[in-house]
C-alpha cells in the first residue's frame, strides 16, 4: 500500500489550520509526522488516523 505524502502546506490545507499551527503542533510532537533532511513530511493515513483520536 502507498502512503499520501503531504507537505506543511498541505496538511494545513487538509486539516484547515495556519501553517503557523502546523509547525506548533509538530515542535509539540502533537502532530505524526517524519523528519527527513530537515524537512518535514506527513502522511495522510497517520493524519487520518490522528484526527479520528482527536476526536
Amino acid at each position: 500500500m502507498q502512503s499520501t505524502i503531504l507537505s506543511v502546506r498541505e496538511v494545513a490545507a487538509y486539516l484547515s489550520i495556519h501553517t503557523d499551527m502546523v509547525y506548533v503542533l509538530v515542535k509539540l510532537n502533537k502532530l505524526p509526522h517524519l523528519l527527513i533532511h530537515n524537512s518535514i513530511i506527513f502522511t495522510k493515513e497517520s493524519l487520518d488516523v490522528w484526527a479520528e483520536n482527536e476526536i
